[in-house]
């Protein structure tokens, strides 16, 4: 059963989904950038993009752990690149209440806003897996 945040955080993230014409940050529409021929940008394109440059920032502190690029070299940690978004969406909020706990994750967790948790999820799950 989802809690009332999660549910909105999940609404949240289905507004902002990369298959529709809203960005990520904020569900603005995006603005009408055009390219070197003055046509304007793919709006699925130009969301996608701006999902991977806001989440490899985001994802930064993560990368020690978890592969610059999602994939880690370790298998103590889990590679994150690929996995489902939801799945991901629900890991980070439990060890962020402390439904899970990890001695490195859950103080990690416990610094992310909701809308950095949904970044990350959206930002991991669009990165190619193994």
């Amino acid at each position: 059963m989802l809690t009332k945040a999660a549910f909105q955080l999940k609404a949240l993230i289905s507004a902002c989904s990369l298959s529709g014409v809203l960005l990520l940050s904020g569900c603005a529409e995006p603005e009408t950038a055009t390219s070197a021929s003055s046509e304007p940008l793919d709006p699925v394109a130009a969301a996608q993009q701006e999902l991977l440059s806001k989440g490899r920032i985001r994802a930064a502190s993560c990368a020690a752990c978890h592969g610059p690029q999602g994939i880690s070299n370790n298998p103590m940690y889990p590679s994150l690149a690929g996995q489902d978004e939801n799945h991901l969406l629900q890991s980070m909020l439990a060890y962020r209440s402390g439904e899970k706990v990890n001695a490195l994750m859950s103080p990690q967790a416990r610094s992310l806003s909701d809308q950095d948790i949904a970044l990350l999820a959206a930002y991991y799950a669009a990165l190619p897996g193994q």
